[in-house]
């Protein structure tokens, strides 16, 4: 009885992820210009760990080019004028993890990785011109109170397409509409030069 309302749960959000309206804009000259975004951290490093000259198999662990995959990322932004923090969650540290099928010994080093960028962007934070927040959930009242405070424009984050994690993504994008606001795809980004250009989505509803 639960796997078959998992299903029917699963089925009902992939209707409405493939319902909601999508638009390519630049996020700069076209979107958000100046005003204040939100990048989702483990879309942010799910979409770094995606690079595929990056090796954390049986006998690699490439920690420094990990931390070059997401500096560039956030370099590509911050150059072309973004306004952005970057907010992570404790619940979705596994949504970090690429790949539909990444054994057990390589799934602890994207997680000793995300705990080691995730430090590093702490440390750091005011010599990459933005924000580090945490929160234990996405749902939790203190992170809406955030996005409310805060005027955040829009949230950037990954859709799943490619990983491990499209159901928790969709949820995730599914949970940021209901509550007023559209996502802009991190997976897609293209930076060239004073453009950002992503997809938009945003819910009909």
């Amino acid at each position: 009885m639960v796997g078959s309302k998992r299903k029917k749960n699963q089925s009902t959000l992939s209707a409405w992820y493939a319902s909601l309206y999508t638009r390519r804009v630049d996020l700069v000259g076209d979107y958000a210009g100046a005003e204040l975004f939100l990048v989702e951290g483990d879309s942010l490093l799910l979409e770094a760990f995606s690079d595929p000259l990056l090796d954390f198999g049986e006998n690699a662990f490439q920690l420094l080019h990990a931390v070059y995959s997401v500096e560039k990322l956030l370099r590509q932004l911050s150059s072309r004028g973004c306004n952005f923090h970057i907010a992570f969650f404790d619940d979705h540290r596994h949504l970090c993890i690429p790949g539909a099928v990444v054994e057990e010994k390589q799934k602890q080093k994207y997680l000793l990785a995300r705990a080691a960028i995730v430090r590093h962007l702490q440390c750091n934070a005011g010599k990459t011109v933005t924000t580090i927040h945490s929160f234990s959930s996405i749902d939790h009242p203190s992170f809406l109170r955030y996005l409310y405070d805060a005027g955040c424009y829009f949230v950037l984050c990954h859709d799943g397409t490619g990983g491990q994690a499209v159901e928790p993504y969709q949820w995730m994008i599914h949970w940021l509409a209901q509550n007023g606001w559209n996502v802009a795809l991190i997976n897609g980004m293209e930076c060239h030069d004073t453009k950002v250009c992503a997809t938009v989505t945003i819910s009909r509803h």
